[in-house]
């Protein structure tokens, strides 16, 4: 069999397969002798159908399935082996004529094939800003109180304050003020009026003592969240719906937090044995809040790197045409002239693909397993953050990591992340970098 490569232009090519009978013939006597070996039919025992028999019932589809074997075999090693960037899959050609594979003796089949546009890129002449953000007094403050109030005891209050949790007991009021015959009642109710998204119902628990009531409105207190009445009422959402009406919550306890005091039991208790003195403590502090903002440092930047390299390699001369006729061919509900509408955007995403497929080429980037459980060590440290466990024990992030690696869908998003981190690393390693320290507010203007 030839396979002939026939250039359109710098982005399309036809891929012409001449084919003869001799080319499958031994492939399809092969398998039909397997499928006389398998063939079962009354009146012959398995395996002793007449050749002749076998050939007639099924030699044509059998020609046709090895012939089609044939071709794409012969077309995908022919783009492996001579390295061909193909976008989307091979189509059959325009020119392409009726063949019948079964009775035909030698035939043409031809494809256009799209090729991804070639272009250079100069990682070592990219200059690319890099934000450093400042830790602030009010950074290490908040995060101070935060920890503070973390490791902090719970005390019974006297009187309500912004983050204190209270319970007690409620009843639903009539549009006089009374309470309601028959209305809802909730026995140990507990409200946190610091999530309350109304701040006119949340100002009416601030003081309120032990003891005495509150009359509020729980729907609006939560913007009417349907999810969080029922929780609150101790119902299902379809026995609140339509609920608005004021509450009595009569006060039966106040539970305050009380701040750790800044000492030695403290300082371990939030960064490890390790932390014994308030010097060490804040260094902690500053450091754990630097990495929290080194994360948003790069976000930044790889968004700034891409727009830079976006722009040195301009816009792309792709084939349009093979293009949306594949896309149109691969999934027939899409719609024609949405895809014209789409197709830029879709088009600028192909670029930026493209560019960092070059980068994996040219930098020669392999991913390893340690990748992978690296990605998935820094995903379970961004989580347990979020919880406020940033010393997690290393027997638990192992086993948390090992449940996530071994799920197929997880470490394929993980493979995904690793990828373009190890890409961010090649560009910043590379490119000019124009580093500048700015404040959150000043870092916080650069998204306006």
């Amino acid at each position: 069999m030839k396979v002939t490569k026939k250039v359109v232009d710098d982005v399309n090519i036809v891929l012409e397969l001449d084919i003869e009978k001799a080319d499958y013939a031994e492939a399809v006597e092969k398998e039909l002798k397997e499928t006389r070996k398998k063939l079962q039919m009354p009146g012959f025992r398995k395996g002793m159908v007449p050749a002749g028999m076998v050939k007639k019932m099924y030699g044509q589809q059998i020609t046709v399935d090895e012939v089609n074997k044939l071709i794409n075999n012969s077309m995908y090693e022919y783009i492996s082996e001579n390295k061909l960037n193909v976008l989307g899959e091979p189509m059959v050609s325009e020119e392409q004529q009726p063949v019948d594979f079964a009775t035909a003796e030698q035939f043409t089949v031809k494809f256009d094939i799209a090729i991804a546009p070639e272009f250079k890129l100069d990682l070592e002449g990219a200059k690319i800003p890099y934000y450093t953000i400042q830790v602030s007094d009010k950074m290490v403050e908040e995060q101070v109180d935060g920890l503070r109030n973390r490791f902090g005891e719970v005390v019974a209050a006297d009187e309500a304050v912004a983050d204190d949790v209270i319970k007690g007991n409620m009843a639903e009021l009539d549009e006089a003020g009374n309470i309601k015959e028959d209305g809802i009642t909730v026995e140990n109710a507990t409200v946190l009026p610091r999530f309350f998204q109304n701040d006119d119902e949340k100002k009416k628990f601030e003081g309120a003592k032990k003891l005495s009531s509150v009359d509020f409105n729980p729907a609006a207190a939560y913007n009417n969240n349907q999810t969080e009445l029922a929780s609150l009422l101790q119902k299902k959402q379809e026995e609140i719906a339509g609920i608005t009406a004021n509450f009595r919550f009569s006060i039966t306890e106040i539970s305050h937090r009380k701040p750790a005091e800044m000492n030695e039991e403290f300082f371990k208790m939030a960064y490890g044995e390790d932390c014994t003195t308030e010097e060490a403590f804040m260094a902690k502090v500053k450091e754990y809040i630097a990495g929290q903002l080194a994360a948003n440092s790069e976000y930044k930047f790889s968004a700034d790197a891409k727009d830079v390299l976006m722009k040195q390699v301009g816009k792309l001369n792709f084939p349009e045409k093979a293009l949306k006729k594949w896309l149109l061919a691969r999934d027939e509900k899409r719609d024609a002239a949405k895809l014209d509408e789409d197709f830029p955007r879709m088009m600028e995403d192909l670029t930026w693909q493209l560019i960092e497929e070059k980068i994996v080429a040219d930098k020669g980037i392999q991913l390893s397993d340690d990748d992978i459980r690296n990605e998935a060590r820094e995903y379970v440290s961004m989580q347990m953050a979020q919880y406020g466990m940033s010393n997690l024990p290393e027997e638990y992030m192992k086993s948390y990591i090992d449940s996530i690696v071994k799920d197929e869908k997880q470490r394929a998003q993980l493979r995904d992340g690793a990828i373009t981190r190890r890409i961010m690393a090649e560009i910043k390693k590379a490119a000019k970098l124009q580093t500048k320290e700015v404040s959150m507010e000043d870092f916080q203007k650069l998204f306006s």
